[in-house]
């Protein structure tokens, strides 16, 4: 790779995973160097000592264009090269679960690891605790009700597509493209559909004018909920806009509305004094009658007559 030079990548404000052409070779890229240079005898990237992450880090690095100063570019190195870790553990587990016995699975071992790796981690899988763990796990996921359909392929790159191919997409039709299944014509699961029709059915209670993509945004964010520090329905490929920085937004909105009143009510008091001004320029002439009215709430001007060599013109007041 490195004889043509580093390899550019498109990572947009808030988004921690590559939106490019390039997107599937950084994940390619850094699998291999996962494979090559980790110490997979760890039982999750947490537990990797830092030193050895920064030299992985490193190796990244050198093969693609990152603004290091901008934490979101930090953020899609580190987040790939955990992700790729559990990839590979995950991959060498099922190495390990095709063996009929743990004495069969040491004599065997794999090419994938060092021999060393491989006894460590089958003594880590082959124990109660792990078994344990593995079964709660294998249940937590029978339980999830609303998959996706994107396979390896982020989330941020598919709407990216969607956008550069000059599709009308907005949040809503996004969740429906990356939770179709094309060759069954359906949704992926029922519950996957309830919520969509929800959704629609928001927008579908909106004014025509008002179905914006800003209005499907903030449909799509209300009806999956919030988590602090994830984006619901996008994966952790985006960063979230934080509660502070909604609230923030909210009150320079604010803000900006009462400045805006203030603004406004200055003018309209600007107008009067003129207004008073004009009309007792015109009094001072002489030439101006005034009737008055009384009213329920106070005395209007009702009307004014203007004598000029003999001519009578009426005004009529608001």
């Amino acid at each position: 790779m490195r004889k043509n030079g580093k390899v550019p990548l498109q990572i947009n404000d808030g988004e921690t995973a590559p939106c490019c052409e390039n997107a599937s070779m950084f994940t390619t890229r850094v699998s291999w160097i996962i494979k090559q240079y980790c110490d997979m005898s760890y039982a999750r990237w947490s537990a990797v000592p830092q030193a050895k992450k920064e030299e992985l880090i490193a190796r990244v690095k050198s093969d693609f264009v990152f603004d290091w100063e901008r934490e979101n570019h930090r953020l899609t190195v580190t987040k790939q090269l955990r992700k790729r870790f559990n990839s590979f553990h995950h991959d060498l587990h099922k190495i390990y679960l095709k063996y009929g016995s743990h004495e069969e699975v040491l004599a065997n071992g794999t090419s994938l690891v060092d021999p060393l790796v491989w006894v460590k981690l089958c003594g880590r899988w082959g124990s109660d605790e792990f078994k344990k763990m593995s079964a709660q796990n294998r249940e937590n996921r029978k339980k999830l009700t609303i998959n996706h359909t994107s396979g390896r392929k982020s989330f941020v790159w598919i709407l990216e597509l969607k956008c550069a191919g000059n599709n009308s997409t907005n949040m809503i039709d996004f969740y429906k493209v990356t939770r179709w299944l094309k060759k069954k014509n359906a949704f992926v699961t029922a519950d996957t559909e309830e919520t969509y029709k929800k959704m629609q059915g928001r927008m579908d209670g909106l004014e025509l004018e008002q179905r914006t993509d800003e209005a499907a945004a903030t449909v799509f964010r209300e009806v999956l909920g919030h988590r602090p520090g994830y984006a619901w329905g996008l994966g952790e490929m985006v960063i979230p806009e934080s509660s502070r920085q909604r609230d923030q937004l909210k009150m320079q909105q604010y803000m900006s509305e009462i400045e805006r009143q203030k603004q406004d009510a200055e003018q309209h008091r600007r107008d009067a004094e003129q207004y008073k001004s004009q009309l007792e320029e015109m009094r001072a002439e002489g030439g101006f009658l005034i009737f008055e009215k009384p009213f329920e709430q106070g005395v209007q001007l009702n009307h004014r007559y203007l004598k000029s060599e003999g001519t009578r013109m009426a005004f009529v007041m608001r």
